[in-house]
């Protein structure tokens, strides 16, 4: 979902959306006031958690997202790594 020129689309959807969700203006107000900590609101004006964006939960933007990376090609599977590292280094 987040390649090349769909980065922005992503990013603008997200921004958009933040302003719906009621957990996420909450937030963004105590951005602005300095009461919370590990939230901050970059340039861009995306509300973000530790550096990473805060998705909101509305329209079925996270459900998305989370369908998308899950079947996208460069995912990994949790079983695939762990054969990976079972796999004997003698083959």
């Amino acid at each position: 979902m987040v390649h090349n020129g769909s980065k922005l689309s992503f990013v603008s959807d997200v921004k958009s959306k933040q302003g719906l969700d009621p957990i996420l203006v909450e937030l963004k107000v105590a951005v602005l006031k300095k009461s919370i900590e590990p939230f901050s609101q970059g340039r861009d004006g995306v509300l973000r958690y530790q550096g990473h964006f805060s998705v909101p939960d509305v329209d079925g933007l996270r459900e998305l997202i989370l369908s998308e990376t899950h079947s996208s090609q460069y995912s990994i599977h949790p079983v695939a790594t762990k054969l990976a590292h079972t796999t004997p280094s003698c083959i």
